[in-house]
């Protein structure tokens, strides 16, 4: 119910959304920007309006809140394909722990 959300937001708000994948705690989309548009406001953006349809909308009864920050990176068009692929297939690298360390934060403890 939250991917067809955040799509179909993403298309109001005029963001190319190229993939979305996640697991039961975070979410990854790989989104292609105009150069008048800021990260900070398409994050301000989906996150708030995805917890708005969640929490009162959707009837699901459980409540969404994001973490207060996000993280992003930026890359070449020529690595879209296998970024996006990699975002599709969330769940099975996490099973696997097959995570890349550029497209997931990975914390250790020293």
């Amino acid at each position: 119910m939250l991917y067809p959300f955040v799509s179909t937001k993403c298309v109001e708000l005029e963001y190319k959304l190229h993939a979305i994948g996640g697991t039961e705690d975070h979410v990854h989309l790989l989104v292609e920007l105009t150069p008048t548009i800021l990260v900070a406001d398409v994050a301000k953006m989906l996150k708030g309006a995805s917890s708005h349809f969640v929490n009162h909308v959707s009837g699901l009864g459980d409540a969404l809140y994001w973490q207060d920050g996000y993280g992003v990176i930026t890359l070449r068009k020529d690595e879209a394909p296998k970024v996006a692929n990699y975002i599709r297939n969330q769940r099975q690298h996490h099973a696997s722990g097959t995570l890349s360390k550029l497209l997931e934060r990975i914390e250790t403890e020293d």
